[in-house]
């Protein structure tokens, strides 16, 4: 089954927010590697994907469980319905990977440009969330809780 994220958030966001987005998390990279997290694509291959309409990401070989896969546009099926607020439900499982570590960060940075556009949960609550604060938080210079 494995360790999941979940959130709740817009079909579309912002080119300017997304990209903001990609580049904070471009700044907490380095961080992540000093902590012995590999990334690449969303299969765990060469290098994460990121660019204005994209951040797919994955650990590699067993370090890795499910790609991160955040688009700027939604593609929806029709089935796909919004909740109350015009949110839709995405996911993550990441089994507690190491690469679980990138995952937060990026959810959490995502979570300060979107602010109540984007509503995020964890299989544990967010006591697990605690680590990727303290790696942001220093290298961003603003609250990531």
């Amino acid at each position: 089954m494995g360790y999941t994220h979940y959130w709740y958030r817009p079909k579309e966001i912002e080119p300017i927010t997304f990209v903001k987005i990609k580049m904070d998390f471009e700044r907490v990279l380095p961080a992540l590697t000093e902590a012995g997290i590999k990334l690449g694509n969303g299969y765990g291959l060469g290098f994460p994907i990121m660019n204005g309409e994209m951040i797919l990401f994955n650990g590699p070989g067993s370090q890795g469980y499910e790609g991160m896969n955040f688009p700027r546009i939604l593609t929806l099926h029709p089935d796909d319905q919004p909740n109350e607020q015009g949110h839709h439900f995405e996911f993550c499982k990441t089994d507690q990977r190491p690469y679980d570590l990138a995952v937060t960060a990026f959810l959490l940075i995502a979570k300060h440009h979107l602010q109540d556009d984007l509503i995020i949960r964890s299989d544990k609550g967010h006591s697990n969330w605690e680590a990727a604060q303290k790696l942001c938080e220093p290298i961003l210079n603003y609250d990531v809780a």
